[in-house]
Parts: structure tokens; sequence; C-alpha cells
């Protein structure tokens, strides 16, 4: 199931107060970000899960959000806190962990692209007196 576009925009609109987010789609879901940090995750169910760290996984679970976990293409796989709620306040509260959580993350490095080779080609031309 795909969440709706409408939905998105209200998730989005709530998140104003944080100074906003942009969306992206990616694993069959919809990613939050905010300066270029991914910090929550809505679901095809539109669920949203907030990114949790070992900073404030502890807060998330002691407030009754059981830790999801779900299993990437990458080796080491990752782990992320579920946060669903219906109180726009506590739902702020909870995204500010998240984006915490978003910015005490490594920075990941951009990945490296291969170059044509025509464009790098270097010339030994010399100009004559």
């Amino acid at each position: 199931m795909n969440v709706s576009p409408e939905y998105i925009t209200f998730v989005v609109d709530q998140l104003a107060p944080l100074g906003g987010a942009q969306t992206r789609r990616m694993f069959g879901c919809v990613a939050l970000f905010q300066s270029g940090r991914m910090f929550a995750l809505v679901d095809g169910d539109a669920q949203v899960y907030i990114k949790a760290d070992e900073q404030n996984r502890a807060r998330f679970i002691a407030a009754g959000f059981a830790p999801f976990t779900y299993v990437t293409t990458r080796r080491s796989g990752g782990q992320q806190a579920v946060a669903l709620v219906e109180d726009n306040d506590e739902f702020l509260r909870w995204a500010r962990e998240g984006l915490a959580a978003a910015a005490r993350a490594p920075v990941k490095k951009p990945r490296k692209t291969a170059r044509n080779d025509r464009a790098t080609v270097k010339t030994n031309d010399k100009k004559q007196l």
C-alpha cells in the first residue's frame, strides 16, 4: 500500500514549527529529511518511524514505542524506534528527538562516481616560440 500524498503533506505541515521537512521516496516509503539528514520514515500504512540512537532510544522505549528493526541491503542493517503520535505537541517533541539523533549521526561521504575517461584526457601540447 502506498501512503497518500495528502497524508505526507499533513505530516510535513505538522513539522512546520521545527523548520519543516523535505521528502524523498525510499524503500517503498517516504523519508523525511531536514538539512539533508533523514530523521523519520512514513510507511505505506501511514505509520511514522522516527530515528533513534543510543542517546534517545531509552526515552522512546520508556514512552512505549517499541524498536522497529528492518533489513536493508547493507551488511549492517539498522534499527529505528517507532513513533506514531496523535497529539501534535507530542509528535513535535518526538520529531525533535529524531532530528537530534540525525544531527548526531556521522555525515556520509558522497558516493564516488565513475569518471568519463574522455573528459580527463591530459594533453602535452607545448606552444612553439
